[in-house]
């Protein structure tokens, strides 16, 4: 029978700054767990664990700031400015309604962002979680994404604020929650991989940083996917994100539903994405101990 792996400590001073997580007993895996795809039979992962981790991260991610959780909205709100000036000012691109028109795309892609990057170097940065007695091994990506992810909720009212000041919330935008979720698929999914990979090849981190750098560009945030040279459109093509985007700002600015056709394939991808990663995740997670 292989030994626990020891827990590993904090400083003093980090480990004051952490509350301690709440014991995993027998009521509390009954109240609210759910199967994760690919654990071993018996196993459960735990939401509320998980829940108090993302609500614990998100309070010490703003703990020592003046404005605290305000940053989440003033971060993407500062952009926002700053690209609404360029693009209707100095250099513009003839988009209706452009304010609203980059903030759907923008918040989008700074958690997607945010997420795969913080995602890629969960294990190696929360040793303490990764190791903790009775919390699964795939929760420590799983809570980076979702903290991150909180970030976008904060600023969503900021978004239906802008609508409703335009044409309005068109009745399309309950919609919104699935389109959520194909993102919550695609994020972990490259974040499991990335996390896998980055602890046995430490450049992976960096790479992340030019990537979502590059994909910024690549990616129709703050311009149409039409403006883009028909030469090109492969790129666009093989961007899940690009087809989210147009998702997001169908339901959101449009007022209609995404194609059918190719929402269904955006989701299967995105579905082999997630699935993928955790296996990969699950595969080489028994070993990050020789490694961390």
């Amino acid at each position: 029978m292989v030994s626990p792996l020891p827990e590993r400590h904090l400083t003093p001073t980090r480990e004051s700054a952490l509350p301690q997580l709440p014991p995993l007993t027998r009521a509390r895996r009954g109240r609210a767990v759910v199967s994760l795809v690919g654990h071993p039979a018996g196993r459960r992962y735990s939401w509320d664990l998980v829940t108090h981790l993302v609500a614990r991260e998100f309070r010490l991610r703003y703990r020592q700031a003046l404005l605290g959780w305000l940053w989440a909205v003033g971060t993407p709100l500062a952009r926002l400015v700053i690209l609404t000036y360029v693009f209707t000012q100095v250099l513009p691109l003839g988009i209706e309604n452009y304010p609203v028109f980059v903030f759907t795309g923008l918040m989008a892609w700074q958690w997607f962002s945010a997420g795969v990057t913080s995602a890629s170097s969960s294990a190696v940065d929360r040793r303490d979680l990764l190791f903790r007695p009775g919390l699964p091994r795939t929760a420590v990506p799983v809570v980076s994404v979702l903290t991150d992810g909180l970030d976008y909720l904060a600023a969503l009212p900021v978004l239906f604020i802008f609508l409703l000041l335009g044409d309005g919330v068109p009745a399309t935008a309950i919609a919104l929650p699935i389109i959520l979720a194909v993102q919550v698929l695609l994020t972990l999914g490259l974040g499991f991989i990335l996390c896998a990979i980055n602890v046995y090849v430490r450049d992976v981190h960096l790479f992340v940083n030019v990537a979502t750098l590059l994909g910024w560009y690549l990616t129709p945030v703050f311009y149409r996917s039409s403006d883009v040279p028909e030469r090109f459109n492969f790129v666009l093509q093989l961007n899940p994100m690009a087809h989210l985007l147009s998702a997001y700002r169908d339901v959101l600015i449009e007022g209609h539903l995404p194609d059918l056709k190719a929402f269904s394939v955006l989701m299967m991808v995105c579905s082999a994405v997630f699935i993928v990663g955790l296996v990969v995740y699950r595969r080489t997670s028994p070993y990050f101990a020789d490694e961390l």
